[in-house]
């Protein structure tokens, strides 16, 4: 296990440092297109995004994760195989030209059910989406190996073509149609100058058996995936468009998709390379799941809770302050979705170790009764209430899922407790930040925003400190591992 997280922890900087660099950029991103476009045609923006990301679920068909699952597999093996990436990239690319023929028959039904001109944006989504599946391949196959070094570059310079191209865009009053063609062509470009690197990288070919493997593996992940948009996605905005107005959906997507970002910028950087480091150790070693699942939760936790209290404190204050206070009416469901997707935490472990011990279809079963509880409430409060009624689905479906999970790893595995003691300490430490509760009038500015934001940071490391939250079996994985810097962080957390 010495080995493999040596190598996993020598990528995560990397990779950490092109997510802070991507989410930095994302977010002068949606700051761009929030600002500069009316709220009628964001909420038309929010529709067809949500809806490209049904679609993008189904042409990937899950071979993202299969890359991440079966290339680490093959490394511990000895053995590589170019023929994987080649097998993965044809059926998305079969998926992909389906995709784009359904949206050219359905643009005038689909303007039909939204009373709005929403079938030629969605169309020109499903042609864009090629660039995005090219780039997302490539970059998968690059976090498996653990070049992440090569990603962090590549991303830099797609999100920072995205941030520049959005803005001439939207400047050239090219809307809607001009936002989805330039968050796609850079990661087309990419995508075609890397993919044939990897596949030089990868001799050999995947045997045809294996290839039943991975699509055992991948098409209930591709499942899972389409359910995860319906639970854990703002697919709440497809409804209030259709219900309510564009308005309504724009105003929802930006409170939901805030926190999303937020609270997701680390989880969603480390997990393919958990998963892939996990896995290595896992074919070596498979009593090591019960310690492995326990090392992410200490590791989700002691990074999300301080942005949970944070966000669930000020949420509505950072709302104003990135997109105008013309956009105030997103803030009070900020607040909330931040203290409701905390909960979601508590069953990513699970999850993974469901990934894991290769019980994919529990998973898939799983995620539907998720998807199930929060469309049939959708469907119940959304035409009656409105917004109100977009946000207890969301809160039922997080709350009941790391519930299942825990029992669906019980019943398949073994029981994995959860450590509950070093999660108390996390909230024990992140507590200071409600001192500064009474700052929210002199928040309103950037500029005090910024300086709340720090110096909430700033006690957030040192009440770890006070609390001892960090203990001999973290400094112990710490010691072992290659993050540069490790000795300063280990002289201020011991």
């Amino acid at each position: 296990m010495t080995g493999t997280l040596e190598k996993a922890s020598a990528a995560a900087p990397w990779s950490i440092t092109a997510k802070a660099l991507r989410f930095a950029l994302s977010l002068a991103t949606s700051m761009v297109v929030v600002r500069l476009l009316p709220a009628y045609d964001y909420g038309v923006l929010a529709i067809v995004r949500t809806a490209i990301a049904f679609v993008a679920a189904l042409v990937g068909a899950g071979m993202g994760n299969a890359l991440i699952r079966y290339l680490p597999e093959r490394r511990a093996a000895g053995r590589e195989a170019a023929g994987l990436l080649r097998f993965c990239g044809g059926a998305q690319a079969a998926g992909w030209i389906l995709f784009v023929l359904i949206a050219w028959l359905l643009r005038d039904r689909v303007d039909a059910l939204y009373g709005s001109p929403l079938g030629t944006p969605l169309l020109a989504g499903a042609a864009f989406l090629s660039g995005n599946l090219l780039f997302t391949m490539a970059a998968n196959g690059l976090t498996a190996t653990f070049r992440t070094r090569r990603l962090a570059v590549l991303q830099g310079i797609s999100s920072l073509a995205v941030l520049l191209l959005s803005y001439a865009a939207l400047r050239a009053g090219w809307g809607v149609v001009g936002v989805l063609g330039a968050a796609s062509l850079p990661y087309l470009l990419l995508g075609v100058w890397e993919l044939p690197r990897l596949f030089r990288s990868f001799p050999g070919e995947s045997a045809p058996g294996e290839h039943a493997r991975i699509l055992r593996f991948a098409l209930p992940l591709a499942l899972i995936e389409v359910l995860n948009l319906i639970t854990w996605r703002q697919s709440e905005t497809l409804l209030l468009g259709h219900y309510r107005t564009p308005v309504e959906a724009g105003i929802f997507d930006i409170a939901y998709r805030l926190p999303q970002i937020l609270l997701e910028f680390v989880p969603e950087t480390i997990w393919p390379l958990v998963l892939a480091a996990f896995v290595e150790v896992y074919t070596r070693d498979r009593r090591k799941v019960s310690a492995m699942i326990r090392h992410y939760f200490r590791l989700l936790f002691f990074l999300v809770t301080p942005i949970t209290l944070f966000g669930a404190l000020y949420g509505d204050i950072l709302i104003q302050t990135l997109y105008g206070a013309e956009r105030a009416a997103s803030g009070p469901y900020a607040r909330i979705f931040f203290a409701i997707f905390h909960l979601s935490f508590f069953g990513t472990p699970f999850s993974m170790a469901l990934y894991l011990i290769e019980k994919t279809w529990v998973n898939l079963v799983l995620s539907a009764v998720f998807a199930v509880v929060n469309l049939g409430l959708d469907f119940i409060l959304i035409p009656r209430y409105g917004l109100i009624g977009a946000v207890p689905p969301v809160a039922i479906a997080v709350a009941i899922s790391p519930i299942l999970r825990a029992w669906a790893v019980r019943r398949f595995h073994g029981s994995i407790p959860i450590p509950w003691r070093f999660l108390g300490r996390c909230y024990l430490a992140s507590a200071p930040i409600l001192l500064l509760y009474p700052m929210r009038a002199w928040a309103g500015s950037a500029a005090g925003f910024v300086t709340l934001a720090l110096v909430s940071a700033v006690l957030f490391f040192v009440a770890v400190r006070v609390v001892r939250l960090v203990g001999p079996e973290e400094q112990a994985l710490l010691e072992r591992s290659r993050l540069p810097g490790k000795d300063v962080w280990r002289r201020w957390f011991y």
